[in-house]
């Protein structure tokens, strides 16, 4: 966003405050864009359509399960998975989705 090399070194909190956006502020925009995104690949057939939505064959490793990306699209749009890919087939009724998550998310801030 700001052009800033890696290789300068600055800590996140530095370049948000030279950039002057607060930490919520930020989140929001990813949030935004996540969503925006996955509405976007849900109303086209692709392979990155077919990508999220498949299943990888084979064991999973040990530990704690990883985070899925569709999980993350369920708890920042509180509903379940089945019902946001029906509303993200449909353009307008998925912008307004987004704006009603975030709206409630900015008072929780």
């Amino acid at each position: 966003m700001a052009r800033i090399s890696w290789k300068e070194k600055k800590k996140n909190k530095e370049v948000l405050e030279e950039i002057g956006l607060k930490h919520t502020e930020l989140l929001k925009t990813i949030k935004t864009r996540q969503l925006a995104y996955y509405g976007h690949i849900r109303r086209h057939q692709s392979l990155q359509k077919s990508i999220t939505e498949g299943k990888i064959n084979g064991k999973r490793q040990r530990g704690r399960k990883r985070k899925s990306w569709l999980g993350n699209i369920e708890e920042t749009t509180t509903r379940r998975i089945n019902e946001c890919c029906e509303v993200a087939l449909n353009r307008e009724e998925w912008r307004r989705t987004i704006a009603s998550n975030l709206w409630q998310e900015t008072e929780q801030w």
